[in-house]
């Protein structure tokens, strides 16, 4: 009966020990105030340029696959003609 107690008691102590560790760990981990945060992901966001947005495009075009596209798009548009006839 004291064996399986014992073992009880080890079982529970290696518990209480991961524990400690993964909480000793979250106290390790660099912690920053939600408004410091919040000013990164903004910065990130102001800073990193969206392809998708045009008035965002810091590439030149030529390099912008977007860019090319809507050139693209207005260039064959614009060639062509009204002629279409519904019956």
């Amino acid at each position: 009966m004291a064996d399986i107690e014992s073992q009880i008691y080890i079982i529970k102590l290696k518990r209480m020990e991961a524990l400690n560790t993964r909480l000793n760990d979250m106290l390790k981990r660099e912690r920053i105030p939600a408004s410091i945060a919040s000013n990164l992901i903004v910065n990130f966001i102001s800073e990193t340029p969206d392809y998708l947005i045009p008035f965002n495009w810091t590439l030149p075009p030529d390099q912008n696959k977007f860019a090319k596209y809507k050139k693209l798009k207005n260039s064959k548009s614009r060639n062509k003609k009204d002629c279409c006839t519904i019956v």
